[in-house]
Order: structure tokens, then sequence, then C-alpha cells
């Protein structure tokens, strides 16, 4: 088994130390998976932004407990003359090795760097969040599912259902399949149930199977319309949390966004209205059908999602504390900084040429390009930002864990100096 990971940010010796404090650090662990390569990321702060190094880490072999992953990756660390006494922050997955509090990877960490914080991957977080059912809603997707393997069971009718939709004119001749692991399955397999629910009913109806009678309910149809509905959501969301410069302020400002959607939610369907969800509002208008003998199986679902986003990501005590890092012009007012930081921030947001430039660049840029003539303030706000928030790179990169290792660099948003490579070629060799 192997060890993936995100190292703590050290610049490299052939890169301008252009920084006037420390760098931080910021380390990604994720539970071991068979892969046939595991790889580090090097956050590093070059030309006014965050670079990814990648390097190859050594495997690991036998056990994997938490005190065996420590073990590794510490001695990795060391090797590479990186301290844990550099690291501010540690983002893992939710392995029970990983989120030990005595024995587990969590706990030997603490043991040696109790400073440092630990982060739950916003988007496993996510996924888990958005599993909780209502059981009227529960079974209406179970039979989703069998529907869709019914079909997709064998071969055979999967090529009559396929001829069945292009006899039909539709816009798609096959169902997708559902799998639990892959956290944006729910939403497509139901999205594509809905759109083809008509032909799906023709098909079960012709091999004599009961589930067609399901697809003749009304009722349950518009069920499921409210779960393709619900499902397609909660997919933007999670995919609105994947990307590479994502940090924890972005992603929690869209958690906390989609939390009050499903406070609003609720209470309009309290009210009879489904307008926030398209495919069930369509068809709730297509066939004069009422809401109310689904408003509150409705209503029931939000609010048990919203408590489950709150289980999983708990309000903030003080969420405002960090506005001054989001936006400081707007923000320029922070009591709680030392009195040097908040007087260099007076500084900075009276800058109007820094304000003209604001809008154009990322979080991390900005604060990256004034870190020379702000340099403790800057520090202060990439303290926030540095953490990783998600797991989003080491997954990119393991979806190319086929490609030939030269190919592997294709993740890495360092930019070759082709110019300066081509300067150090000969042209034309001499005769």
């Amino acid at each position: 088994m192997f060890l993936p990971q995100f190292s703590p940010i050290f610049p490299p010796k052939n890169v301008t130390n252009f920084f006037p404090f420390p760098p931080i650090s910021s380390l990604f662990v994720q539970s071991p998976k068979f892969f046939p390569k595991s790889l580090k990321f090097v956050p590093i702060p070059i030309f006014c932004t965050f670079a990814y190094l990648i390097s190859i880490l050594s495997s690991m072999e036998g056990k994997c407990t938490g005190r065996d992953i420590f073990t590794q990756l510490d001695s990795d660390l060391e090797k590479a003359g990186l301290r844990w006494a550099s690291c501010v922050s540690v983002c893992t997955d939710g392995a029970a090795a990983m989120q030990g509090s005595r024995k587990g990877f969590k706990a030997c960490v603490l043991e040696v760097a109790p400073h440092v914080k630990f982060l739950h991957c916003m988007i496993h977080r996510e996924a888990l969040a958005s599993k909780c059912l209502e059981p009227e809603l529960c079974n209406v997707f179970q039979t989703s599912v069998k529907m869709v393997n019914f079909i997709k069971a064998r071969p055979v009718q999967s090529r009559l259902f396929a001829q069945l939709c292009h006899e039909m004119g539709s816009e798609h001749e096959a169902l997708l399949s559902h799998t639990e692991v892959r956290w944006l399955s729910r939403g497509k397999v139901l999205t594509r149930l809905f759109e083809l629910r008509e032909e799906v009913r023709i098909f079960l109806s012709d091999c004599g199977s009961p589930l067609a009678e399901h697809l003749s309910d009304p009722k349950w149809v518009a069920s499921l319309a409210y779960l393709a509905s619900i499902f397609d959501r909660l997919n933007i969301l999670n995919t609105s949390l994947q990307g590479p410069n994502a940090n924890v302020l972005t992603l929690s400002d869209k958690i906390t966004a989609f939390k009050r959607k499903l406070e609003r939610w609720a209470v309009r369907m309290d009210e009879g209205c489904a307008d926030m969800f398209p495919e069930l509002d369509d068809f709730m208008d297509s066939y004069d059908i009422s809401i109310g003998a689904l408003k509150n199986v409705i209503s029931s679902h939000l609010r048990s999602l919203c408590q489950s986003f709150n289980k999983y990501f708990p309000q903030e005590d003080a969420p405002e504390i960090h506005d001054w890092i989001r936006d400081p012009f707007a923000s320029s007012n922070a009591p709680h900084l030392p009195s040097e930081l908040q007087d260099a921030l007076l500084e900075l947001s009276s800058d109007r040429t820094l304000q003209s430039v604001f809008p154009t660049r990322t979080l991390e840029e900005f604060w990256l390009s004034v870190a020379p003539e702000y340099p403790a303030l800057a520090q202060a706000a990439t303290n926030v930002l540095y953490p990783f928030a998600s797991t989003y790179l080491c997954e990119k990169t393991f979806s190319l864990r086929r490609v030939e290792d030269d190919l592997r660099v294709s993740v890495s948003e360092i930019k070759p100096r082709i110019t300066l490579l081509c300067s150090k070629k000969q042209a034309q060799p001499s005769h």
C-alpha cells in the first residue's frame, strides 16, 4: 500500500527567496490506497502565486495503522530536511486510522507538534452530509436503482433498451449505473432515470417487471423528480468545492450559503412552492398535481439535510474575523489583530492602486504580492489561506496514475521557462 500526501511548504534552493518571512507549512495526508506510485505536492510561494511541485514518495508495505503512517511520513520528511515545527495544519480524509485521537495518525502528529491544526477534507464531509434520506424517499431511491440494475444487468437488455430509446427519439439511449463510492453518482443516475422514465416504463412493462407500476404512479414519479432535483443541487455544490485554488475561507462560504438555501427551501416547501426544484415543479404543472401529498416529506428531508450539514460543518463562533483577508478594502477594521497589524491594514486599505488590482487576483495571489511591503500582515493572512481544505489535487493526480511518469507533471501549475531551456541547447551541431 502507498501513502499519498501533500508535504509542507518549503521553497527549493533554486527559487528566489523573495518571501520576507519564513514559509508556512500545510500538509495533506490521505489514508493508504492501492496505487502504483504515490505523489507528493509541495506548494511554494513563487511569482506571487502558489505552485505545486511533484515528487515521488516511498511506498508502504505491510500494516498501515495510524502509527505506521506517521512513522513512514516522519521518515520521509526528515530525509527531505523538513521540520514538524514549521507545519501549521494537516488535512486528512475520514479514515479511522487518520482520525484516531489516541492511537491514530492525528494523535501521533500532536505528540511531536501540538500546535498543528487538523482539517477533515471538506469535499468528503459534504458527501457524508448529503447521505441522509427520509424512509419514503429512501425507498424511491432504492427502487430506482433496481430499475437501472434490471435493465443494465444483461447486455442484451441494454441493447434492446437503447434500440427502444432510439426509436422513440430520446436524447439518451442508456441509463447510468449507481456506484456508492462515487459521490456524484446518485444525482446523475436519478436525473437520467427521470429523463427516460417513459422509455423505462414501456421497457419494464414489455418485460413483465412489476417495477413498471411505480412509473405509472404520479406520486412516486414526483418523488423521483424531487430526488433528481435535490441531488443535482448537491452535485453542483460538490463540484464547486473542487478546484486547485480552493481555500478554507471560500469553501466555508459556499457551505454556509448552501445551508441557508436549505432553510429557505424548507420554508418555501411549507408554503406549497416547489419552483426551486425545476424537475419537480415542471412535472407538477404538466400533470396538474398538487404538492400537498409530498410537502411534509420534502420539508422534513430538507430540514434533515440542514441538520446533517450543521453536524459536519458546525457554525463558526465569529466568522467575520477573517473578513479583512477576504476583502481588506471593505473590512479595514479588525480589532482582534495586534495594533501593529491594524496599522498595516489601514495603510494597505488606503492604497488605491492595490485596490484597483485586488478584483483581478485570487486571495493567495494578492496577499503574496503585498508580502514585500506588508510582511507581518501578509503572514497573518497566509496562515489562514495556506491550509489545504480538500483532497482535490491528490484525487486529480490519481486519475492520471496510469499515465507515464514524465506526463504526470501535467497536474503541476509551474510553467516551464521555454526560452531559458532553449538557450541552453545548441540549435545546430558543429561539423
